[in-house]
């Protein structure tokens, strides 16, 4: 922890991580102690719209299906305008239980992407993974989708 001497001046920087925030407003609140003794703390709130960085459709995979039947879903990944980029990599965290597979096409001139989300549990059961779409973009590095699946007789 970094303190600044009595009557010294200093600067305190505030990062909020703003991940599965898009499209909505975040609110953080940070409290700063000191050792003045009129003022012990304070709170800092930051407050602001957060901007998607990509239209992804579903957000999240529901895998609901029957066992020996395919059971897949596709996500449509529409890069914004203000934010452009290319999926270098897809990749499942766990990967036990799915496949993928992803398609650049163009849609009205501009790059968007499907990813089709294949079931491979042949046996009764549910379970969730986590999708990690690696971009180019320096603003945004990795896309996470999760994945939920439920596989009955």
């Amino acid at each position: 922890m970094k303190q600044i001497p009595a009557g010294g001046e200093g600067k305190i920087t505030v990062k909020v991580s703003t991940q599965g925030y898009g499209g909505e407003v975040i609110r953080e609140t940070v409290r700063i102690i000191t050792n003045d003794q009129a003022r012990p703390g304070l709170s800092v709130t930051v407050t602001g719209p957060v901007e998607k960085f990509a239209v992804i459709e579903p957000e999240r995979v529901r895998l609901i299906g029957r066992v020996g039947e395919t059971t897949e879903a596709a996500v449509n990944i529409l890069p914004r305008e203000r934010y452009p980029f290319r999926i270098e990599s897809v990749r499942a965290m766990i990967g036990k239980h799915i496949e993928l597979h992803l398609e650049e096409k163009k849609t009205g001139g501009r790059r968007t992407y499907l990813l089709t989300v294949r079931n491979t549990k042949k046996n009764a059961g549910q379970y969730s993974d986590r999708i990690v779409l690696e971009t180019d973009s320096p603003i945004r590095s990795k896309l996470q989708i999760s994945v939920f699946a439920r596989i009955e007789n």
